[in-house]
């Protein structure tokens, strides 16, 4: 029975760590074990990894998903004073399926938010872990799973078009569409994608047809009319959790974008789409 539920999937480790020495460096081709999927997710400072031959920063948010033993190698650069992250290892066929979707959906490099199911699953296993909680394989093999379905999910959030944008936009809209609620511009998007203003401007708008504060406001957008109709939020908590600073501002953007009042939007029964949105730059 062990080595079945192994074979569907398996927590091999999982661990949180704080790296300050450039000595810190783990190659992909050297390592000797196999079938191991690894997602290694940065709290703090800089890690880069390189893939292939090509450099990656790792900022706070983002995290890396590997399989080994590939051509990869991760280590704390010589312009960063600190790495820290959480790490979890899993083995089995269903790990090996999820690794592939999900590099072959987002990429090796993912933007998560701090607070996304899969990062707050990957804390709460770490602390069954360092609790020694995790008492038998049973456990351990359910955690597995649980982490695989929350990443299915969260890939399943992913445009469907996202699959042949450039890796620097995937990264620029996950994380958009994981601190829209927080007061950030195209600036951060910017940084999330490792791009200069400019640049990361240029390849956003050729890549989705829309300005980054277009995308921006499109995703605030929505997500405040699926909370105007699907509770009970006043105005004023709606607009700060979809990142406005108030009711008033809300409703402009509303107007400008939909013609509508947030409480024409709260009784209508229609269901916004994309396409429904007059999509035009509004200045926050």
């Amino acid at each position: 029975m062990d080595k079945h539920i192994n074979d569907i999937a398996q927590l091999w480790s999982v661990g949180w760590d704080k790296q300050t020495s450039s000595v810190y460096n783990w190659s992909g081709t050297k390592r000797k074990d196999t079938g191991k999927y690894i997602l290694q997710y940065t709290l703090s400072g800089r890690g880069t990894i390189e893939i292939d031959g090509r450099h990656h920063d790792l900022n706070p948010g983002q995290a890396f998903a590997v399989s080994s033993p590939s051509d990869y190698r991760y280590f704390l650069p010589k312009n960063s004073d600190k790495w820290e992250f959480i790490y979890i290892t899993l083995i089995g066929g269903e790990a090996e399926r999820c690794w592939q979707t999900m590099i072959d959906k987002a990429g090796h490099i993912i933007t998560f938010h701090p607070e996304s199911a899969p990062i707050r699953l990957l804390k709460e296993i770490y602390d069954e872990a360092a609790g020694r909680r995790i008492t038998n394989a049973y456990h351990g093999s359910s955690l597995a799973y649980r982490f695989l379905m929350e990443l299915y999910h969260y890939m399943g959030n992913l445009n469907k078009q996202m699959d042949q944008w450039p890796k620097q936009i995937v990264s620029a809209v996950l994380y958009a569409k994981h601190h829209f609620q927080e007061n950030i511009s195209p600036d951060e998007m910017a940084l999330a994608a490792g791009l200069s203003r400019y640049h990361f401007s240029r390849l956003f708008k050729k890549t989705t047809g829309l300005t980054p504060i277009q995308y921006l406001t499109r995703i605030r957008i929505l997500k405040a009319i699926e909370l105007l109709q699907m509770t009970k939020y006043t105005v004023d908590e709606v607009a700060l959790m979809s990142g406005y600073t108030n009711a008033n501002y809300l409703n402009k953007v509303f107007r400008k974008h939909t013609g509508l009042s947030p409480g024409q939007i709260r009784t209508s029964k229609k269901t916004f789409t994309e396409e429904d949105l007059q999509m035009s730059p509004i200045h926050r």
